[in-house]
């Protein structure tokens, strides 16, 4: 066999055996688009504070910071702070909790460096791209799926003849396959317009309600999603209004907590 095919075989044959990791919540593609919809919505304070701890960048340029730094030491932390399993019969309050912290708690303390104008802007800078990024992860399925199959890393399926898994479906799939947009194009045909009652009832709430909204969700994905079966394309369908909305109402409520925090 030729050396290159007889790689090409090895290669395929590791990556068999690689075990699952957490994924990318939304991927980056779905934390862009979040983030988009939030500047659209700042008001000129809160633009012009985010925009300064930023050093100029956008909201969307760091969307994915947290993901990114996972694999840096000193934010070793942080690697619970992405998502908080709740499996069946349990809630928030009664799950198994991480000891360094999970979803909730990290947005809460986010929030609350955030808000502490004694703080540095070097450490309020840090907590605003966490900020940023966990109220994307806040609105993920499986960031909020259960415990039992590490958020959905270990539920298998099946999509197009190639095993994977139900986290890697909503991190990823089920956005590619929604629509053909890049992340500007998801951010300009969903951001629709709405009255002030409409979005004040988004963002109505804390973050916990928020997150409880999202385990419902995840409830919903589990029953109708079988365990090793091909998921058809009509699930693609069925989910887009979903993603749609959780996109919305992560980016609305980012907004919200933005525009309250930098009053």
């Amino acid at each position: 066999m030729h050396m290159k095919k007889i790689s090409i075989v090895l290669i395929g044959t590791i990556l068999l055996f690689v075990p699952s990791v957490p994924l990318l919540g939304w991927g980056g593609k779905g934390h862009n688009v979040i983030a988009g919809i939030a500047e659209a919505h700042l008001n000129n304070k809160a633009k012009k504070e985010v925009r300064k701890l930023l050093g100029g960048y956008t909201m969307i340029y760091y969307s994915t910071w947290m993901d990114e730094i996972r694999s840096d030491s000193a934010y070793s932390y942080t690697r619970t702070w992405h998502y908080a399993n709740v499996d069946e019969g349990k809630t928030y309050k009664t799950m198994v909790k991480e000891p360094n912290g999970d979803l909730i708690t990290a947005t809460m303390l986010s929030i609350g460096q955030l808000k502490n104008k004694n703080q540095p802007d070097s450490v309020r800078s840090v907590y605003l791209k966490f900020l940023i990024h966990l109220i994307g992860d806040l609105h993920c399925p499986m960031h909020a799926g259960r415990n039992t199959d590490r958020g959905g890393n270990n539920y298998l399926v099946k999509w197009k003849n190639t095993s994977t898994n139900l986290h890697y479906i909503w991190d990823v799939t089920v956005i590619e396959e929604a629509r053909n947009w890049n992340s500007i194009e998801w951010v300009k045909y969903i951001d629709i317009e709405m009255s002030k009652k409409q979005r004040q009832a988004i963002e109505a709430g804390v973050p916990l309600d928020w997150f409880n909204e999202t385990v419902a969700l995840a409830k919903d994905v589990y029953k109708n999603t079988p365990e090793d079966q091909t998921i058809p394309q009509s699930y693609v369908r069925k989910y887009t209004p979903a993603v749609e909305e959780q996109f919305m109402k992560a980016g609305y409520r980012l907004a919200s907590l933005l525009n309250m925090i930098f009053k």
